[in-house]
């Protein structure tokens, strides 16, 4: 969701710095630690969430496309480490209507597979029909570990993770060249 759907803006190094979190996976690190660590790193960053959310502006031409995939009969979902309540809310504004949402709350998160496997047994799909597309490498490793086609969203400044997936677009734009018929 963010820096993919919406322009990125959740500060994760200062998220990391009040955590204490200097390496790995932010969820692995607070997946082992106790449980009341754990809902405090977790509170923090739902904060962090909510922040954000005023400052949530989406990327260039992503309600427009979005619509227009659906309009095709392309199923969408969402699949974020953002919490459901975060996750509602920005879906509030952008006022497209996803098939599927997943958020951290759901048993697996990027970069494991289940998630998109979820997706892909509700809508009774083979992996080869779906494209996962996320801005980071764990929306690519979940794609792929899934046998879907993966799709980077690259932005400005970002690393780039474009050498791992199938595909590589810079804006909504582009991808709707490699969705639509």
């Amino acid at each position: 969701m963010d820096g993919t759907i919406t322009v990125p803006s959740i500060n994760f190094d200062r998220i990391r710095n009040e955590l204490g979190i200097l390496s790995g996976d932010i969820v692995e690190v607070i997946a082992s630690w106790p449980q009341k660590k754990a809902a405090t790193a977790w509170a923090l960053i739902e904060k962090y969430e909510k922040d954000v959310l005023s400052l949530t502006k989406f990327q260039d031409g992503a309600q427009e496309s979005l619509m227009k995939f659906k309009a095709h009969g392309i199923r969408l979902g969402l699949l974020t480490r953002n919490s459901r309540k975060s996750a509602d809310a920005v879906l509030a504004l952008l006022n497209v209507p996803f098939d599927i949402v997943l958020t951290r709350e759901f048993p697996f998160i990027k970069p494991h597979p289940g998630p998109v496997l979820h997706m892909l047994r509700e809508w009774k799909l083979r992996p080869a029909e779906a494209l996962v597309i996320g801005d980071y490498i764990h929306d690519i490793e979940s794609g792929k570990a899934a046998g879907a086609y993966s799709c980077f969203f690259e932005n400005p400044g970002a690393r780039s993770y474009s050498d791992h997936a199938d595909y590589s677009v810079k804006s909504f734009r582009e991808l709707e060249k490699i969705v639509l018929p």
